[in-house]
């Protein structure tokens, strides 16, 4: 798909009547764009507008990082849904901007992969999206905690004991991947549960994904990523302020070797790949708004183009 546009941006909130977690979904449509906000953030979409005629069309389930929310990357969203992507964004339990109680614990492993295997189950099953999703053409997309999200769902077996040893090591230089690390007692509880400290998240249905500036390196093992089969785009910012490099991304590559593509963004820091800041997120969250040398815009359309051309090639 090119790079110009061929659609308008669908955009629908709370998409189910109960929903078991808050999910936003972009998508095609042929109306015409109106002014929204995300958060705060001002942008342009066809809000609770019909699917545009020419699908099936391949779809995109995404990961907002830790503390995030469901509108992290709706820049990303509609950029996809312009160019006949369906973009489906879940809000993670007790991981969100609004209740941080398992933020970057045990969860990791367990609670967001199910919920992101659960969204795609009611998308899967909704009587009017259903019919629009290319069932054979299913990738997900994730940011930071969220792209260790997807990288579970495509096969990696996330290993908490190596977690754990990591961090006996390194805690005092790594607070934002050990301040939660498992303690033995949550590592008899996986013992019990699951039979070992690695938990298999795997979701056949899902053909590809995008992970990026992708968290808990620490916990990726050889044979924790022996058997992922699908093709994987890791985007990297190219001064991660959150992430040691050497245990994160340079560690994926050196892992993969070759079994994944990566690019490092210029000027891009942890944050980057967020939405522009509004005054009210520069003055109360500071630390969101850093950039390395680049402006986000263009940032943003760096990373437009380079998912845009991985997905491409996926057919």
């Amino acid at each position: 798909m090119g790079d110009q546009p061929n659609y308008t941006a669908g955009f629908r909130d709370r998409l189910f009547d109960k929903d078991p977690f808050p999910m936003a979904i972009w998508y095609p449509s042929d109306v015409a764009e109106k002014p929204v906000r995300h958060m705060g953030v001002a942008s342009t979409a066809a809000r609770n507008a019909p699917f545009a005629e020419g699908g099936p069309f391949p779809m995109l389930v995404f990961s907002h990082g830790s503390e995030g929310h469901r509108f992290n990357q709706f820049w990303l969203a509609e950029y996809l849904a312009r160019r006949g992507y369906i973009v489906a964004a879940p809000q993670h339990v007790g991981d969100n901007y609004l209740d941080a109680s398992e933020a970057r614990q045990l969860a990791i492993i367990e609670r967001r992969p199910r919920e992101m295997k659960l969204s795609l189950d009611l998308l899967l099953d909704h009587d009017e999206i259903a019919p629009h999703i290319d069932q054979d053409r299913i990738y997900a997309l994730g940011h930071s905690a969220g792209g260790a999200t997807v990288l579970k769902l495509a096969g990696w077996d996330f290993d908490a004991k190596a977690w754990q040893n990591y961090c006996a090591v390194n805690a005092d230089d790594d607070r934002v991947i050990c301040q939660y690390a498992p303690q033995d007692d949550d590592l008899a509880q996986l013992q019990d549960q699951y039979g070992g400290p690695v938990v298999s998240a795997r979701d056949s249905r899902i053909a590809g994904v995008i992970a990026i500036a992708p968290a808990f390196g620490v916990a990726a093992t050889d044979d924790g990523v022996a058997d992922i089969d699908v093709p994987m785009l890791f985007v990297e910012a190219d001064t991660d302020e959150v992430l040691i490099e050497d245990v994160n991304a340079a560690h994926f590559r050196k892992l993969l070797q070759g079994r994944a593509k990566f690019v490092r963004i210029k000027g891009a820091g942890h944050y980057s790949f967020l939405p522009e800041c509004t005054p009210f997120i520069a003055e109360n969250h500071g630390h969101l708004c850093r950039d390395f040398g680049r402006d986000r815009e263009a940032i943003h359309r760096t990373v437009e183009q380079v998912v845009a051309g991985f997905l491409s090639c996926l057919g």
